[in-house]
């Protein structure tokens, strides 16, 4: 995930957390990271990265990891009001990623621009 800042906190089953967004480098989708408070430590990654095989999302939207390690993490994130479920959902293998958005669009990172060489 490159260049990305925090937006928020939230409690979380494995401890308060600082949720960090950026983009992801491959597709520029969003990415959301939750790192330890008081540890610095990775807690998780919210976001799963499906624009290059196809997720549709805008600008502020994201396609969400609630499965295996992340189900506790949902809830959580949910509640804390930085983000929006879109009602929509992108196909992922044999599951289906909820697609979120940022809610404040202060918080939504830049979209990288490539120049026309």
């Amino acid at each position: 995930m490159a260049s990305s800042r925090v937006i928020g906190r939230v409690n979380t089953a494995f401890g308060e957390a600082l949720v960090y967004v950026g983009r992801y480098q491959a597709g520029g989708a969003v990415a959301v990271q939750l790192v330890g408070a008081d540890t610095g430590e990775p807690l998780g990654i919210l976001s799963t990265n499906l624009a290059p095989y196809g997720a549709r999302v805008g600008e502020a939207e994201f396609c969400v990891k609630v499965w295996s390690e992340n189900e506790p993490l949902v809830a959580p994130m949910l509640s804390s009001g930085l983000f929006e479920d879109t009602g929509r959902t992108e196909a992922s293998g044999f599951v289906a990623a909820p697609v979120w958005r940022i809610a404040n669009p202060l918080h939504v990172p830049p979209v990288a621009r490539r120049c026309a060489s």
